[in-house]
């Protein structure tokens, strides 16, 4: 429908007026001539010479003139492309049934015999006019949104589709659609079913409207799909309109067929793959996701507060504030954590989570992620963290662990204007075993010392290897009084020798050994570091081995006079 033909709510519209006498031509330029432009022909010939050479709003036609009747020129102007359904009004002599019928079959908007009233004249183009000013608003709607209209007569199952806006829809016999016998005769039967739950769902108010995307056979042949869309004019009919989506549907389905191939490649490689929409209470999971937990696999949907259950209670809130923050602005999230295996077993996974589609307004609407089992890169870890820091053959800290430690308890000292006690422990005739027994008795000897230490302190102390036969033994927290934490060393101090001077079995044999300790306290004071405090307490240790061993000696000078 040509937009030339749209009137303005400003523009005066310009109306032709055919009739073989001049007298009511005349009449019509008086009567009209004040709200309308008024163009006049005395017979259809003109009429149709003149048409074509402007727009016309709307045609006022005489059905008895000479030579070409009214039926005919509206016949011929109908044949016209600038004719396009403009709006015609009969004005006529003759009143019979018969006549007005043909008139309105033919397509004429209105009846009116001879003699008439100006006023009705006017009344009636007024109103036909503010009709096709609202019909040809509504076309330029329709056409900018690229839909076409329809009808469905539910009690007769008959679809009427007008065309002209959208793409025309056709028929299986190559024809275009104008009234066809239900939607059947148009979707594609593997629509057939989709369009019949559609329509039950919204007759039985389980949704707000009539709305489906399917596949509809078009005039140019083949198919596309299509949203049709409407609502009950009544309670016999649907009307609606029906708009092309075939380039949404093809971008829907690469990009399903690309997430579907994803999908497999993440299978093969092993990685867990979810995808939500936010505000599902499920969300999707390839395999390889059910795999890794041991759940089902067949299972594709799990719900979402089931998913966050499996999570460690202690990594819960980290997994909650990451999720929330990617949810509200932050672009993705990426966090390591612990989730129950179904066998009852932690593992950690790495979980990588990206909004992939948001609302005008920033909500996310589509969270798609992926996580793998780093359960043994942890372990892993783990092993080389405990290689950095431990010993390994006692377990015990060695060098650099004790260091970080005892810099933490000076701090802590400093903090708390409390002492600390540190000691320095030697094995005595520990060079005699390893060259009468051999190192693998030594080894043993070793595993035991550092067995029996632990057992003589609390958790909070640290006892550690610096290596070879020397230990260390630290105390942190103990009195602020200098007498009180010397007390309380040395008595821990006495217990150390009585434990380690018991007899050690070592495999077949007994070996009987001894320490020699050196006791030193150490503060919180800026002067005061680790290298200082181990050498007070190494230099205290070699008095005791002076005295004769299996003694516990303490640092002199006194550190805190």
């Amino acid at each position: 429908m040509p937009f030339r033909n749209l009137l303005l709510d400003d523009e005066k519209a310009c109306v032709l007026a055919v009739d073989d006498t001049p007298a009511i031509l005349q009449l019509l330029e008086m009567a009209l001539g004040i709200d309308y432009e008024v163009v006049t022909a005395e017979s259809g010939a003109q009429a149709l010479e003149i048409f074509p050479q402007r727009r016309f709003d709307l045609v006022l036609l005489d059905l008895l003139m000479p030579g070409m009747n009214g039926f005919e020129t509206l016949a011929e102007l109908q044949k016209l492309p600038s004719f396009n359904g403009t709006p015609v009004i009969f004005l006529t002599a003759m009143d019979d049934l018969a006549s007005e019928c043909s008139a309105l079959e033919m397509g004429a908007d209105d009846y009116i015999t001879k003699p008439f009233k100006p006023n009705l004249v006017r009344l009636r183009i007024a109103n036909i006019l503010h009709r096709v000013r609202l019909q040809r608003h509504l076309s330029l709607a329709l056409a900018g949104a690229d839909q076409g209209l329809w009808s469905w007569d539910l009690a007769s199952d008959q679809v009427r589709v007008a065309a002209g806006w959208s793409e025309p829809l056709g028929c299986a016999n190559g024809e275009a659609a104008g009234e066809v016998a239900g939607w059947a005769a148009l979707a594609h039967a593997d629509c057939s079913a989709v369009i019949e739950q559609a329509r039950a769902a919204y007759l039985a108010g389980e949704r707000p409207a009539f709305e489906a995307d399917v596949r509809l056979r078009t005039l140019k042949g083949g198919w596309k799909w299509f949203n049709i869309y409407g609502k009950s004019g009544n309670r016999q009919s649907l009307v609606g309109t029906y708009r092309n989506i075939d380039a949404k549907k093809a971008a829907e389905l690469a990009l399903r067929d690309s997430e579907e191939r994803l999908r497999h490649v993440m299978d093969a490689t092993g990685e867990g793959i979810w995808d939500w929409q936010v505000g599902s209470a499920t969300a999707r999971h390839n395999i390889a996701w059910s795999r890794i937990l041991g759940l089902d696999e067949a299972a594709h949907e799990h719900e979402i507060t089931s998913v966050s259950s499996l999570i460690h209670p202690d990594d819960r809130p980290a997994h909650a504030a990451a999720l929330a923050a990617c949810l509200e602005r932050a672009p993705s999230f990426a966090l390591e954590y612990r989730i129950r295996h179904a066998s009852g077993n932690y593992l950690w996974v790495m979980d990588r989570g990206k909004v992939v589609e948001r609302a005008a307004d920033g909500t996310a609407l589509r969270l798609v992620g992926a996580f793998q089992d780093i359960s043994e890169s942890k372990r892993l870890e783990e092993e080389y963290r405990r290689l950095a820091l431990f010993d390994t053959l006692t377990g015990l800290p060695n060098r650099r662990l004790l260091v970080d430690r005892m810099e933490q308890a000076i701090v802590q000292n400093r903090r708390q204007a409390s002492l600390g006690a540190l000691m320095f422990i030697d094995m005595d005739r520990f060079k005699e075993l390893n060259d009468s027994l051999g190192h693998d008795c030594g080894d043993l000897l070793l595993i035991e010392v550092g067995r029996r230490l632990q057992a003589c302190v609390r958790r909070m102390d640290t006892v550690a290897r610096l290596g070879g036969d020397e230990f260390i033994v630290m105390l942190p927290l103990l009195s602020a009084e200098d007498e009180v934490a010397m007390k309380h060393a040395q008595a821990v101090g006495h217990k150390i020798l009585l434990a380690l001077g018991q007899p050690y079995r070592l495999g077949e044999c007994s070996y009987d050994s001894s320490p020699s300790i050196g006791l030193t306290l150490f503060s919180g004071a800026p002067e005061e570091s680790v290298d200082a405090v181990l050498k007070r307490a190494d230099a205290a240790m070699y008095e005791a081995k002076h005295r004769g061993r299996n003694q516990l000696a303490l640092a002199a000078p006194s550190p805190l006079t």
